[in-house]
């Protein structure tokens, strides 16, 4: 997730990378990514930056505070960058930088402890701990889902339908195309997320593919990620529900997924910006602080404060856009 490549493959419309790389005595040290609101084309001078997984500073963790603090430094001192909003992990290095910052200049500083749920501004991954083995998971989970878990297994594997646990990242690519407009989900939204998605997990240096056929040949479900030193990202899933609704497609992936990450001794797997039922009621999600750091002059104040006052009577796609700035 560090990888520059990763980085930018990550962006969307509406982004643009804002990179700072730091040296010391001609040495680079760390890259601390972040990238700039846009909206509607127009710079917002709102860079953000998400430390909730590791992927916002690349370099030595000894020099991790310094480089971060600046950084900060260095983006506060172009006249257009108003303002940073960072998400970063309780009691880590990223907090204690900002700190250290906020105390030798001045800005308008706000700090909010994040909960699941309780922002739309920011993407809640969620964290699920795997067991030693397959039985030992299932063992964990309610009584509702372990039936479903075996149950539509065993309906899938009696049907003569096989799990691929690996597919090529070009093979990723066609299937999950072929299946995106057979989701329930089925949007031109969807579609450009699935596209985004694609050129993160080719961007990675160990992608996660793997699916289900039909025993006709027929792809039914797909899902594609990258592996973790000690575990897995699930970043998407595409299922054929137009004409396999009741067959739970989502689940046998997953039982699956989970069963191979179990095998190969990993403890975790982390799904991409949260999960539905079942799997929500036994996920967990990293404890973050959400900082709020802005220029501390009388005009600014001023626009993030008529910005706020009128963001609840703007359409939904731009109150969501201008929350990014107030």
């Amino acid at each position: 997730m560090l990888d520059p490549e990763f980085f930018l493959a990550s962006l969307t419309k509406g982004w643009a990378p804002r990179v700072v790389a730091v040296h010391k005595s001609g040495d680079l040290v760390g890259i601390v990514y972040g990238r700039e609101r846009i909206i509607s084309g127009v710079p917002t001078g709102i860079v953000y930056a998400d430390g909730s997984l590791g992927g916002m500073f690349l370099g030595n963790p000894a020099d991790q505070q310094d480089a971060i603090r600046a950084a900060m430094e260095t983006l506060f001192a172009f006249p257009r960058i108003r303002g940073v909003r960072l998400r970063v992990l309780r009691c880590s290095g990223e907090l204690e930088a900002i700190r250290q910052l906020v105390a030798s200049r001045s800005l308008d500083v706000q700090y909010s402890p994040l909960e699941h749920d309780d922002s739309p501004l920011w993407k809640y991954h969620a964290h699920l701990a795997l067991d030693d083995t397959y039985d030992q998971f299932l063992k964990r989970l309610g009584s509702t889902t372990r039936h479903n878990f075996r149950y539509y297994r065993r309906r899938f594997e009696a049907a003569g339908h096989t799990f691929i646990e690996h597919l090529s990242v070009e093979e990723l690519r066609s299937v999950a195309l072929e299946l995106g407009p057979k989701s329930k989900y089925a949007s031109p939204v969807r579609q450009m997320f699935i596209e985004r998605d694609l050129k993160v997990v080719a961007a990675t240096r160990r992608p996660l593919a793997i699916g289900l056929k039909h025993h006709s040949g027929e792809w039914l479900s797909v899902i594609g990620g990258w592996y973790r030193p000690e575990g897995a990202v699930l970043c998407f899933q595409c299922n054929n529900e137009l004409d396999f609704g009741g067959d739970s497609l989502s689940i046998v992936l997953r039982a699956y997924l989970i069963e191979l990450l179990i095998r190969q001794g990993l403890k975790e797997l982390v799904i991409w910006a949260d999960t539905r039922p079942p799997l929500s009621r036994y996920v967990s999600y990293a404890p973050t602080i959400g900082i709020r750091l802005d220029i501390p002059t009388f005009s600014w104040r001023v626009a993030r404060s008529l910005i706020s006052t009128v963001t609840p009577h703007l359409p939904k796609r731009l109150a969501a856009a201008a929350q990014w700035i107030s």
